[in-house]
């Protein structure tokens, strides 16, 4: 419960430190991040993943490579500490958990829907034009904007209070952090970032 704490009053201590932008300066970067987000095409990148529950005093840190193709291919590759892959592709939540495999069809699950568009659109960066699900504020630190993310969703406010999303210089999406309901966190870090380079047909296979 410490540590838990501990992140989520330097989360509040770092937007605190931080300068919001300016109606203009929010219309700039949504300009010029919508025009990169209209460019991509493919997405690959490695990843950490830290989470942090309130009853669990250790952190939980997971690694794995992520890969996105437009217009709604993505795939969560989990190597570590296990294998575990979650693919949205066509309609469909495909799991492979060390070879057990399940699927579900999110177009006939409205959550399962809004949590696919969650997660494709915090890759590519499409979540800030959804203001109908969302209240999104924005600041700056250094050369980095945090789009601050708080759902209107019923369903998904229960899941997440709020989203952290971190765009770097070039208008990428750095770092996501996902708040929950009940105060446990995740942070997922990416890096090496590889735009709109050729990935082979059969990492989308189910």
């Amino acid at each position: 419960m410490r540590i838990l704490s501990l992140l989520l009053f330097f989360f509040s201590l770092n937007l605190a430190a931080q300068q919001e932008l300016s109606k203009e300066e929010v219309a700039q970067f949504q300009e010029k991040m919508m025009a990169k987000a209209n460019e991509l095409e493919t997405l690959q990148a490695n990843f950490i993943q830290t989470k942090s529950m309130e009853m669990i005093a250790n952190e939980t840190v997971s690694r794995g490579k992520i890969y996105y193709q437009n217009p709604g291919k993505l795939k969560w590759k989990y190597t570590e500490p296990q294998d575990y892959i979650i693919l949205f592709i066509e309609g469909k939540l495909h799991i492979n958990d060390a070879g057990d495999k399940s699927v579900r069809n999110t177009a006939s699950s409205k959550l399962f829907g809004k949590i696919a568009n969650l997660i494709i659109g915090s890759v590519n960066g499409k979540l800030l034009q959804d203001n109908e699900n969302f209240d999104i504020s924005y600041f700056k630190e250094n050369d980095n904007v945090i789009a601050v993310i708080i759902p209107k969703d019923e369903h998904l406010s229960q899941m997440f209070s709020e989203i952290q999303m971190q765009f770097n210089a070039e208008n990428l999406v750095g770092k996501v952090s996902l708040i929950e309901e009940s105060s446990d966190a995740t942070v997922i870090d990416f890096s090496e970032i590889q735009w709109n380079k050729d990935i082979p047909s059969s990492v989308f296979q189910p």
